[in-house]
């Protein structure tokens, strides 16, 4: 018997490669489908973090407001004003800062004021150690109070270059609001070896220092104080908002030239802020105290003892067919029509109680 060899005819190469390109055609589109997935997700992970950042960022530095006894707002000059902190309830578009800047915000977003607090613990210095001319303060590591040697550990950590144009706050007996704010001048210098060194604080005459310590004084207090000096501390002055490229941005306060704009947190679409008085002098915030839009009066007669940071963060770009719920958003005032539903978002919030230092 005979067998003729034969090929393929052109409709079965035909037939046969379509069901192959159908099946690649799959497989491409299960690998494309799963590839923006895993983006999506990396996306989510990593807005994630940067929501939890910022969230633990912002109430690390709510929490340390109101060193030397300075409350939240007051009116002691007649005017209600804010002093240790303040909040611009869904600010849109360029907003002036305390500092002389601007900046431009994203629409519905909170704008958060923190002031007169210490990234460095404050200094003990004698009675003897200010000078009214030269106006000047010296830390001394090694210092007597009340005829006991107490080392002021932080001295060796400061930078002395960096201090000059920052606050600086004078306490006396803070059980009786003596503190005094300041500016510290030009050249402060450390000199000497563990334990014996100093650091030596030039301060600007009173008229002549930057708005934004000046606003933080309490009424009738000039530079130099009039009460005895126990503690000295430099003071920061941050300014917390959302850009339009969705970043958590902070404007510190650093001279009397102006300030130092800095990102602390990608990825976040939005921050609301809610103030806790303490309405009834209880010492706790109920459910129905939150400020929601911060009321300037509220916060002048009843002190502020806790504030509430919620923080959202969305993914850069849009993910395709998604609609973001209604209800990741329904926290304080935020308008639904300033959020951009086609992104995914995250959302953290969390308390923080705040504290005075009284030394």
């Amino acid at each position: 018997m005979r067998f003729t060899s034969r090929g393929y005819s052109l409709v079965e190469v035909l037939v046969a490669t379509a069901v192959f390109a159908i099946f690649i055609i799959g497989i491409l589109n299960l690998l494309d489908t799963s590839t923006r997935v895993s983006e999506v997700e990396k996306a989510l992970s990593d807005t994630q973090e940067n929501v939890r950042f910022a969230a633990y960022h912002i109430m690390r530095t709510a929490r340390m407001v109101g060193g030397a006894s300075m409350r939240f707002a007051d009116n002691s000059t007649g005017a209600p004003r804010w002093i240790a902190g303040g909040v611009i309830n869904n600010a849109s578009g360029p907003s002036t800062t305390p500092f002389g800047t601007t900046v431009d915000v994203l629409d519905g977003t909170d704008v958060l004021m923190l002031r007169g607090f210490f990234e460095v613990p404050p200094f003990f210095v004698s009675r003897t150690d200010f000078s009214a001319s030269p106006l000047q303060i010296v830390v001394r590591e090694t210092t007597s109070i009340q005829g006991s040697d107490v080392i002021s550990n932080p001295v060796g950590d400061v930078d002395a270059a960096s201090l000059e144009g920052r606050g600086l706050v004078f306490m006396g007996n803070l059980d009786q609001v003596q503190y005094s704010i300041g500016q510290i001048g030009a050249d402060p210098a450390l000199s000497g070896t563990f334990p014996n060194r100093t650091l030596t604080i030039p301060i600007k005459p009173d008229g002549s220092t930057a708005a934004w310590w000046t606003a933080l004084r309490p009424t009738g207090a000039t530079v130099p104080p009039a009460f005895d000096v126990y503690r000295v501390g430099v003071l920061e002055n941050y300014l917390y908002y959302v850009s339009h490229n969705f970043e958590l941005r902070r404007v510190r306060a650093d001279s009397d030239a102006g300030a130092t704009d800095q990102p602390v947190a990608m990825n976040v679409g939005n921050l609301q802020i809610a103030l806790g008085p303490d309405t009834n002098g209880d010492g706790v915030v109920d459910a129905g105290e939150w400020q929601i839009t911060p009321s300037l009066a509220t916060a002048v007669n009843a002190p502020i003892i806790a504030m509430r940071i919620t923080v959202l963060g969305r993914t850069r770009e849009p993910v395709r067919d998604w609609q973001e719920p209604a209800a990741t958003f329904e926290v304080e005032d935020l308008e639904l029509s300033t959020v951009d539903r086609g992104a995914r978002w995250r959302r953290m919030q969390v308390a923080a109680t705040m504290r005075n230092f009284l030394f």
